[in-house]
């Protein structure tokens, strides 16, 4: 009998795309995948260490799914690269500990536990190339997939721990990441998202074309209208940018290319240019205000959405107003927030002026109304317009289906048939907050 997993990931695009990546590796090496993690022999937590306490809530999980039933317990992802072999210490019950660079180990390292070679298992080294080596069998290939391109980050902010458990910044080749687009539109994918940590700084291998002219690399622009020329795909974006490596070129790319969505996620984290300096972000808030401004002139149907941090240390309700400036003046579509949040090793942990965890409250729900706002009025601009919308799931009524436009909103329609995976263009009649209602023409 095979033994069956249940696998639980936490965190950003990149652990959705390396948690599908590791169950098809695992069921490859001939372990079953179950959804009920009360009848599994083998539990892993793929984590994100972003948040604050991310450990403890991992452990708090491992406390509620484990039975007498289960035989090893791994973790892995971003929490295992910071935490490391303290994570032993923290629980017994762990077996495998492995980094995001080593996951198609993973199976390998559950089967030595099993046959009773050993009892624990940790690997947090930064393999590069082969962890992409697993590709998605064909019946888990969906209308829409994830692509990673690039992994880590050289911008080092202050407040962040990725460049300490994802690594230094590393682009994958070109081939194979044409080889991988091919393969799932060869399967049934049409919409495509290139994901990395830093992904505009995207800097690919160059294919051979003339082994007597060297080629240059191939940045994010030039990737995206090789990927727009493969025969099926209907809609493509890419995620997550940093502000200081947008370029025109891009710019150009969202004008040029009808694939590309006329919308892009560029997070400024606060208005205030004093706290840009102590984030170490490397741009000022004109910088960054300027730059969206070109992209609209290059590509007028441009929308943004945006990631805010308050309550930084320090941070000064002034300076939180500089934020709700830069809201104001951008009026994104859809936009996040967060409560600053310390994290172990980074240089803003030991910053002095902590804010007391009630004043970042008051300016989160400040800044979310604020938020809110112009998200209402983003959703109200689409009435008695018509919008090319993916379907992706259904919705809470009978006869509901919910899907995305190109600019990330929620779409609710009715339908006798199941549309889950269509294109189809809507009619919008009325908007909510979180979403508009339409009607499938």
């Amino acid at each position: 009998m095979h033994e069956k997993f249940y696998l639980e990931a936490y965190g950003c695009q990149m652990n959705v795309y390396d948690a599908k990546v590791i169950i098809n590796l695992m069921e490859r090496s001939g372990f079953q995948e179950i959804l009920d993690p009360g009848d599994a022999d083998i539990l892993i937590f793929y984590t994100c260490n972003i948040r604050e306490n991310a450990a403890k809530k991992v452990f708090s999980r491992l406390g509620m799914l484990k039975t007498s039933k289960t035989k090893v317990v791994a973790i892995g992802g971003c929490v295992a690269q910071a935490e490391k072999d303290s994570i032993f210490k923290m629980s017994k019950d762990v077996n495998v500990v492995f980094g995001p660079h080593v996951y198609h180990l993973l199976s390998s390292y559950i089967q030595r536990v099993l046959n009773g070679e050993t009892k624990q298992v940790i690997d947090i080294d930064y393999i590069k190339d082969d962890k992409f080596c697993g590709k998605l069998d064909r019946e888990r290939v969906t209308y829409s997939e994830f692509v990673t391109i690039q992994e880590g980050c050289d911008n080092f902010c202050s407040y962040c721990v990725v460049p300490y458990t994802r690594g230094r910044e590393y682009s994958r080749p070109v081939k194979d990441i044409i080889a991988d687009v091919k393969y799932l539109v060869s399967n049934g994918t049409r919409a495509i998202t290139l994901i990395g940590q830093n992904v505009n700084s995207y800097m690919g291998e160059a294919p051979y074309i003339n082994i007597d002219v060297p080629n240059t690399p191939w940045k994010l622009e030039r990737l995206i209208r090789a990927i727009a020329e493969i025969d099926g795909i209907r809609r493509i974006r890419y995620t997550t940018s940093h502000p200081k490596d947008i370029s025109v070129a891009l710019m150009k790319a969202h004008a040029e290319i009808p694939l590309l969505v006329p919308f892009t996620h560029i997070p400024i984290q606060s208005g205030s240019d004093r706290i840009l300096r102590l984030m170490n972000r490397g741009h000022t808030s004109s910088e960054y205000l300027d730059k969206l401004k070109m992209f609209c002139d290059i590509c007028p149907t441009m929308q943004f959405s945006s990631d805010f941090i308050v309550g930084f240390p320090t941070e000064t309700f002034r300076d939180f107003e500089d934020t709700l400036r830069v809201v104001d003046e951008m009026q994104y579509t859809i936009s996040y927030a967060f409560k600053y949040s310390r994290r172990k090793n980074t240089p803003a942990d030991v910053m002095p002026n902590q804010i007391p965890d009630l004043e970042k409250e008051k300016r989160l729900k400040l800044l979310q109304d604020t938020l809110m706002k112009y998200q209402i009025l983003r959703n109200e601009s689409l009435l008695h317009k018509t919008q090319e919308v993916l379907f992706e799931k259904v919705g809470k009524k009978d006869g509901q289906y919910i899907g995305k436009n190109v600019y990330m909103q929620s779409v609710v329609v009715e339908s006798t048939t199941n549309i889950i995976g269509e294109f189809r263009d809507v009619l919008i009649e009325s908007a909510g907050t979180n979403c508009v209602f339409g009607r499938v023409l």
